[in-house]
């Protein structure tokens, strides 16, 4: 069970910790990563690191958790009932693209397929707090959507999954595999443009006729 600590020093050594981990993490995967290594990078000893994270696995999960909520906010896409849905919708595309194709995410992305091909029981937690997040404020989006009548009251669920299907496509499995580069900010306006347009043309509500 993970200890809690509640003194200054204690919450700054834990931060430090945490911020260590991350770093080392990204840089050198789940495996290349040992506590003796960021017990060491983190200036505390090996037994702090112990008092505040039970053991790897739970440190590696508190952060991805923690990068996670840093970069994705429980809710962080809002609409009104004057808001120009288009233009709304434009601002989650771009949002999303930005999130996917950070360096630090693409290599979050490698760390996971490595855990998965070893049916490591990380994955799970892993995508909760990462992919799961996104999906969760994506779907909220466009339950807000559905509320002010904006598109047509259908699962937000399958919004989001289509969504991320039109934005995504081949493109992002070949940048995975290293056989393309991250879109740039032209390739993607156009890949945000045509999403929506497509989305737009099938689930937008029409307007009646006076």
């Amino acid at each position: 069970m993970q200890i809690t600590a509640g003194r200054p020093k204690d919450l700054e050594k834990r931060a430090r910790i945490l911020a260590t981990a991350k770093c080392m993490f990204l840089k050198q995967g789940y495996h290349g990563s040992s506590m003796n290594q960021i017990a060491s990078e983190a200036g505390v000893t090996k037994l702090t690191v112990y008092n505040h994270f039970q053991d790897k696995a739970t440190l590696f999960t508190c952060a991805i958790e923690e990068s996670c909520e840093e970069a994705i906010p429980a809710r962080q896409f809002s609409l009104h009932v004057q808001s120009h849905f288009a233009k709304e919708l434009y601002q989650v595309c771009s949002r999303v693209l930005h999130l996917i194709y950070l360096p630090e995410a693409l290599k979050l992305e490698y760390i996971l397929l490595q855990l998965a091909a070893e049916q490591s029981p990380l994955v799970e937690q892993f995508f909760k707090a990462s992919h799961q997040r996104l999906t969760n404020s994506l779907t909220d989006f466009f339950r807000q959507a559905i509320e002010l009548s904006f598109i047509q009251p259908a699962a937000p669920v399958m919004y989001t999954e289509l969504l991320l299907s039109l934005l995504l496509g081949i493109r992002h499995q070949h940048v995975l595999l290293g056989m393309q580069p991250v879109p740039d900010q032209q390739e993607r306006d156009c890949m945000i443009q045509q999403s929506i347009e497509l989305f737009l043309l099938r689930y937008q509500v029409r307007s009646s006729p006076p």
